[in-house]
């Protein structure tokens, strides 16, 4: 599975709107309280960068004239956890240093 970045930039499909503090943006997907429960997700902070695995299912798809795509999916099942530090090369040659 490739992952590749997401972001856009306001400039990109619409003005930037009042208040963003950044050009940039992600998609984003809102759990209440039951589905984090169900996760196992405890407390964490704004802004702690997370691994998601997910099974999703496409809801609908469609092509515009000039050739723009979108798409929708909902989310079967779903699994976060702590993203994992890259190693670099000195913890993989010397594992216990």
């Amino acid at each position: 599975m490739k992952l590749a970045s997401l972001k856009q930039t306001y400039g990109d499909v619409s003005s930037k709107p009042a208040g963003a503090e950044s050009d940039e943006y992600y998609p984003s997907l809102y759990l209440d309280e039951k589905q984090i429960e169900a996760m196992g997700v405890e407390t964490v902070r704004v802004g702690t960068e997370m691994a998601m695995l997910a099974t999703v299912r496409v809801s609908s798809m469609s092509e515009s004239k000039n050739g723009s795509r979108s798409m929708s999916l909902e989310i079967i099942e779903a699994g976060l956890k702590p993203k994992e530090k890259e190693k670099d090369a000195a913890s993989i040659l010397f594992p216990n240093g």
